[in-house]
């Protein structure tokens, strides 16, 4: 297996951890290796500190789709500490001019969402993005099925609304907030980000990360919003966040976190971007990927999951 030197100085094959300690990163890349569906690079933290990592190309970004959506939990969850909004907060709080201007059933069935809500993905009905010039007024025009009531039903709208409320709350570009409260105390270079036709932060997907910096979102909230000692956000978001608002066929879904019935939570992107953290264990697991064939990624994620098994984690 290929190595490379990484931030934290180790490889998944050079790094020894504690004593007695599983090396799950390693494990999992030989089988991935094996069967083919190697990622670009993974992470494993225990403790607060890195005990294994490898990289294809070391310090390289990669799309990470989906994972974006916990990025924007996050960014709501600065908001609402600094009281800014509610989860409770109505959308039309914020949207009222484009509610106006859509057709008057449609509009009326969204005045009443709240932001948990969208954050919860219970708001059934929706196509799985947004399109045209104006997204805002597209997402708006799309009629709510309000006969299954607060259903989960993944779409990448509520992501997108959530991301756009809280620019409108904060009065600051959504990408911008997050760099000022987040990227920039955590010491993460600005990642390029995706934005609508009208220049809002796309809030869904568009982000690229490195495994390094997947994982530091997890570590965040493995510690409850502390990050060297210092807190950049509050507990109880971070508990809130990861907690099962809404059960799914998966277990259960946060505020944009999937939500495992071990008790641990995962930031998932399709295509194989995973970051899986086990709060009992004190461990956090990230890795990216590019498997566009969802029976390579599913087999790529069972062989994490069986690896994570051996080591005690799962």
């Amino acid at each position: 297996m290929q190595q490379a030197d990484q931030v934290a100085g180790t490889t998944a094959e050079s790094v020894q951890g504690k004593k007695g300690e599983k090396m799950i990163l390693d494990s999992f890349l030989r089988a991935a290796e094996s069967e083919g569906v190697l990622p670009f690079g993974g992470e494993v933290r225990r403790d607060g500190r890195i005990t294994e990592s490898w990289e294809q190309t070391p310090g390289k970004r990669y799309p990470v789709y989906s994972a974006a959506k916990s990025f924007t939990s996050t960014a709501v969850g600065f908001a609402v500490d600094e009281g800014k909004m509610k989860p409770e907060d109505p959308l039309e709080k914020f949207f009222s001019a484009e509610l106006d201007r859509v057709d008057q059933t449609s509009g009326d069935l969204w005045r009443s969402v709240t932001i948990r809500r969208l954050l919860t993905m219970t708001v059934p009905g929706l196509p799985f993005r947004p399109s045209g010039e104006d997204w805002l007024l597209d997402c708006f025009s799309k009629r709510i099925d309000a006969e299954r009531g607060a259903a989960f039903s993944y779409s990448n709208l509520p992501a997108y609304l959530a991301g756009v409320a809280v620019e409108r709350s904060v009065g600051e570009n959504t990408a911008a907030y997050l760099e000022r409260k987040l990227f920039s105390e955590m010491g993460i270079p600005t990642p390029p980000m995706q934005y609508c036709p009208k220049g809002h932060f796309y809030g869904a997907t568009g982000m690229e990360l490195t495994p390094d910096e997947l994982g530091a979102l997890g570590q965040l909230y493995l510690n409850h919003g502390l990050w060297d000692g210092q807190r950049i956000l509050s507990e109880s978001w971070c508990r809130e966040a990861v907690r099962r608002q809404v059960e799914n066929r998966e277990g259960g879904y946060g505020y944009f976190f999937w939500v495992r019935p071990d008790g641990g939570f995962t930031i998932r992107g399709k295509w194989g971007q995973r970051c899986y953290v086990f709060p009992e264990q004190q461990t956090v697991v990230s890795w990216v990927s590019h498997l566009p064939e969802t029976e390579r990624c599913e087999r790529q994620e069972q062989l994490f999951q069986e690896a994570a098994q051996e080591a005690g984690l799962m």
